[in-house]
């Protein structure tokens, strides 16, 4: 099974992206060519001060390693056990990104993005007025 992206849900905030494909080149597991970064938040709004989550993509040219595929086909996960640049050993509990952001098309230039943009704009504005037609009927429905 192929997929782009793979979600490590709690790594230390001091991994940077080059870091990371730096971990993947040395362990052989694919070649990264972008890693997002998102909060871990917990149930007040507060932001975990010490841990993350990361979205590592792969290169489209390339494939993961056949021990990542093999792992997440038969088990979910892939577990890497590694050692830092301090000499430490972590752990990452890999999964399969279920909803990966597709890599930016930049082969469009500002006139066609602006005129995308508009486009959408007006799509966005036709689905609200929609909406409101379509609220204004059930509130008539429920006074029925």
């Amino acid at each position: 099974m192929s997929f782009e992206s793979l979600n490590i849900e709690r790594i230390r905030r001091f991994y940077t992206e080059d870091m990371i494909i730096y971990i993947f080149w040395k362990n052989f597991l694919g070649k990264v060519y972008r890693v997002d970064f998102e909060p871990i938040m917990h149930d007040l709004g507060h932001c975990d001060v010490e841990y993350q989550k990361v979205i590592i993509y792969k290169d489209e040219k390339c494939d993961w390693s056949i021990e990542i595929t093999k792992s997440i086909d038969e088990k979910g996960n892939f577990v890497l056990y590694h050692t830092n640049f301090d000499g430490s050993n972590d752990c990452w509990n890999m999964y399969k990104n279920l909803s990966p952001i597709p890599k930016a098309n930049t082969l469009k230039n500002i006139h066609q993005l602006q005129y995308e943009n508009i486009t959408l704009n007006a799509k966005i504005a036709e689905l609200e007025d929609e909406n409101k037609q379509l609220k204004a009927i059930l509130a008539e429905l429920k006074k029925v």
